[in-house]
Formats: C-alpha cells, sequence, structure tokens
C-alpha cells in the first residue's frame, strides 16, 4: 500500500505547532526545575544496614523539617536513599536534625555541589546543545551538496534544524510541567536523554534526505511532490522499526526502574523523544521541503 504523506501535511504541521505552543507556554509558566547538578546544593546518601524504611514514611518524617521542605528524596538501590537538597549547604546542627529524625541504623556520606560549580556546568550543557544543533545543520548541507534543485542543500539543514528544535522543545514542555507539579528536576541523566534524541532525530532524518537525492537522480519525469512521498514510503517501514526498537527498549527499563528517580525520567524523555523524533522526521521534515518547494513555483 502506498500512502500519501504530502496530502495531510497541512493537518501535521498544525499538531506540531500545537505542540510546540503548548510546550513553550509550559516553559514560560512553569520554568525548568533544575537539580542541583546545575543549581548547586547538597546530596545525602542513607545507606542502611538492614532493611530499608518505606519512601513515604521518611517522606512524612522528613516533611517536618521546615527548612527543607523542597528535598527530594529518591531510592538507590535496595538499601540506599538520597536526600538531595538545593541551593542549602547543609550546616553541622541541619545534618544532626535530619539524621536523627530517620528511623534505622545507617550509614551517611554528603556531597555538597557549589552554585558556581552548578552555573558552569549549566552554561556548558546549553553550548553543548547548540553546537550540536549547528554541527548537524552544516552536516546536512554539506552531506547533500549535491542537491541544488528544486531544493538547496541548505535548505534540508535548515529542515533538520528545526525538526530538532521540534524535538528537543515538546520533552522540554513536558519537563517543566512535571517540574512544576510533581517537583521532577533535570538532572545529567536527563541532558544525556536530550542529546541522544538529537541523534535517533538526525538519523532519520539522513536516511530519508538520502533516499530523496537517490530517487531524484533516477526519477527525472516525477515531480520533487511525487519523489519525496515516494522516499517516503521507502524508508517509512526501516524508521518505524529503529524507533519501535528502542520503546520497547525504554518500556521494560521504565517499569524496572521506576523507583530509580535518575533512570526513570531518563527513560521518560527518551520515549517522549524517540515518539515526536519519529514524527518530525517522516511527517513534518520532507514535507516542509515540498510546502517551500510549493511556495517557490508559486511565486513564480
Amino acid at each position: 500500500m502506498v500512502m500519501n504523506f504530502i496530502k495531510y501535511s497541512k493537518l501535521y504541521f498544525a499538531i506540531a505547532i500545537a505542540s510546540v505552543g503548548l510546550s513553550i507556554y509550559s516553559l514560560f509558566s512553569f520554568g525548568l526545575n533544575l537539580g542541583i547538578d546545575f543549581e548547586g546544593g547538597s546530596m545525602i546518601t542513607i545507606n542502611y544496614t538492614s532493611e530499608r524504611p518505606q519512601l513515604d514514611e521518611v517522606r512524612d518524617l522528613l516533611s517536618g523539617i521546615e527548612e527543607f521542605s523542597g528535598m527530594q528524596i529518591q531510592p538507590l538501590g535496595d538499601k540506599e536513599i538520597i536526600l538531595k537538597i538545593k541551593e542549602k549547604d547543609i550546616t553541622n546542627e541541619s545534618f544532626s536534625k535530619i539524621i536523627n529524625t530517620l528511623p534505622g541504623e545507617f550509614d551517611t556520606s554528603i556531597e555538597t555541589i557549589s552554585p558556581i560549580v552548578g552555573k558552569e556546568l549549566k552554561d556548558k550543557t546549553l553550548i553543548v546543545v547548540l553546537v550540536a544543533l549547528l554541527a548537524m545543520l552544516a552536516y546536512i548541507a554539506l552531506a547533500f551538496n549535491s542537491i541544488s534543485k528544486p531544493i538547496s542543500s541548505i535548505q534540508y539543514g535548515i529542515s533538520s534544524t528545526l525538526m530538532l528544535f521540534h524535538d528537543l522543545i515538546i520533552p522540554l514542555g513536558v519537563l517543566a510541567f512535571l517540574g512544576y507539579y510533581y517537583d521532577v528536576q533535570i538532572n545529567i541523566p536527563v541532558i544525556t536523554a536530550l542529546l541522544t534524541i538529537i541523534g535517533y532525530s538526525i538519523n532519520n532524518n539522513i536516511v530519508i534526505f538520502d533516499r530523496i537525492r537517490e530517487n531524484l537522480k533516477r526519477e527525472s519525469k516525477l515531480s520533487y511532490s511525487e519523489v519525496v512521498n515516494k522516499s517516503l514510503n521507502e524508508t517509512f517501514v526501516r524508521c518505524l522499526n529503529t524507533s519501535f526498537t528502542v520503546l520497547l527498549v525504554l518500556i521494560p527499563l521504565y517499569y524496572f526502574f521506576r523507583n530509580e528517580e535518575s533512570l526513570k525520567y531518563f527513560t521518560l524523555v527518551m520515549g517522549i523523544g524517540i515518539f515526536v523524533g519519529f514524527f518530525s522526521s517522516v511527517f513534518l521534515s520532507s514535507p516542509l521541503l515540498v510546502t517551500w518547494n510549493n511556495y517557490r513555483q508559486r511565486k513564480k
């Protein structure tokens, strides 16, 4: 069965614009809840020598410590609990108050991250993301520089970069919402997931663009729209299988590590990114090129 991907491109664009709009609204309304990796703070590791108490019990006990009301509590393994406190240095008095509140026998260790180090890490992360986006734009433009008609190689690069923005902004919007209502914090594993999304998304785009390049040479009698649609049909199953295979791995990973905060939200962000990346590479990126070409033809 041959699908017409171009026919409903306006609907795909509308879905994308609405999703990006909601994500931007979420980001501006709620902001990003950055973890201590980026904001600085203290991390206390509680290692129980026997059975670890229930997390709800620990939360109820520690909720009475007013100065640490925003403390994040997460399990680690079978016997450890990690307490993360943003933007605050732990005094000996505060540390003793926390330790004396917790039940059972345990060993402790504390790690402090300076706000200066957190800011430096935040700046470096932004630079890495921007460099990655620019590198992808340059790579696509150079890799497809043999294509000059009817769409230039730089337009392929611009389309890919716009799709990467789409693929990153939607997971970030979800994270902003979750951070506001459920205190989900952005940490290094989440940033790793976002960077991985860039790789998967650009990979699908390259596969499709490469097939468009081949079909432009072979199918000279077809219009550009027909060539793009033919290329999408030829690569659809491959892109779907790649994305679906990754999701099959992420689903059990999310289930089995749902109590491990870092892995849990790593897999969640990856899952959202893989899904929207598949959507953008198949239903947005190449149809956008057709729309540009049609607009140029109408102007002539």
